[in-house]
């Protein structure tokens, strides 16, 4: 007997869409039933050019505004990649429809979109959302998920994010269309914060920025520095950048986390996690067994998956959102349960 495919929309191809077609390449259980632009910078048809390269065919195109596609396709799953000032309504407008939302960070810019997709997912419980970024779907980051217990009670953690600037698109270049270092670059670290912290609530955030020396494009912050406590008194801190040499040699990304426990340390650096304790260190790096999409389509069909949930989303995308704020207004700001 034939497994009902679950059945997918896209809107926009802004960011990193390829983490769904990725997935989708290697899977029979995903159908794209429609695809749609996004705004006059994004057109359908770009999109369709987009999945056409990745999986070998051309999705149905739906010229106009993505909800008629919502409303004629009837998808299980959307996949938000539009204009980054756009996620938040888009992922309501989904939700609305009872269809699970899987969108680029942030899903939101700002916290009043925040809150509204909190509205929506409280009065829509049984929905999916996921936003791309969390901890268990790279090598060393994977292995860190299932030795974190080794190094006892977490009490301290530090996490970074460095990419390599090159020449961004016109939209970086404005908060509005960007919004921000610390919610495109910086959440990737708040959010392995949050899960190795315990998924515990985040408690105050205190952020600084800068944009100087970003190389002509305009509003784009180069640095940013986050100290964070939790409910229990963890601290921790996230630092993002775009100051990583433009060497070919080099990957693009510099990812690590160190976190110190009462019984050890663990640390990501190079996609390997190190663990030391008293009885002596180890190292792994781990294939991870499934993708972010494809957890994600597991979620949705009420399959064991280690995506987070929607309160953990909220809770991430909100501590982004207030450290970028901290860091406009130089202020010292308490994070409220969301």
């Amino acid at each position: 007997m034939e497994t009902k495919k679950t059945t997918l929309c896209i809107v926009g191809n802004r960011g990193h869409l390829n983490v769904a077609l990725d997935d989708i390449k290697i899977s029979t259980d995903c159908e794209i039933v429609g695809v749609g632009g996004a705004g006059p910078d994004i057109s359908a048809t770009s999109v369709a050019t987009s999945c056409a390269q990745a999986l070998g065919s051309t999705p149905p195109v739906f010229d106009g505004d993505y909800r008629a596609m919502l409303d004629a396709a009837k998808p299980d799953v959307l996949v938000v990649c539009g204009p980054f000032e756009d996620h938040a309504a888009m992922t309501v407008e989904a939700v609305s429809r009872s269809i699970h939302v899987f969108c680029e960070k942030s899903i939101s810019s700002t916290l009043e979109g925040l809150a509204d997709i909190a509205r929506i997912h409280r009065l829509h419980p049984e929905i999916q959302i996921a936003q791309m970024c969390g901890p268990h779907y790279q090598s060393g980051l994977w292995d860190a998920t299932q030795r974190i217990t080794e190094i006892g009670g977490v009490r301290l953690l530090n996490a970074q994010k460095s990419y390599k600037l090159g020449r961004r698109e016109a939209f970086f270049m404005n908060r509005a269309t960007s919004a921000g270092l610390i919610p495109w670059v910086g959440i990737h670290a708040i959010s392995w914060l949050y899960h190795f912290a315990g998924r515990i609530p985040f408690k105050t955030v205190c952020a600084t920025q800068s944009s100087a020396c970003n190389h002509n494009h305009g509003d784009l912050e180069m640095t940013a520095a986050c100290l964070f406590t939790f409910d229990d008194g963890i601290s921790a801190t996230a630092t993002a950048d775009y100051l990583r040499p433009g060497n070919g040699a080099i990957d693009h990304g510099d990812d690590r986390i160190r976190v110190m426990g009462t019984g050890g340390a663990l640390e990501v650096i190079a996609n390997t996690c190190h663990v030391i304790t008293p009885e002596g260190s180890t190292a792994s790096s781990e294939t991870p067994p499934i993708g972010m999409f494809a957890d994600f389509i597991r979620k949705v069909n009420c399959l064991p998956a280690n995506m987070m949930t929607g309160i953990d989303l909220l809770r991430v995308t909100q501590a982004a959102l207030l450290a970028r704020e901290s860091a406009d207004k130089a202020n010292y700001l308490n994070i409220p349960e969301i």
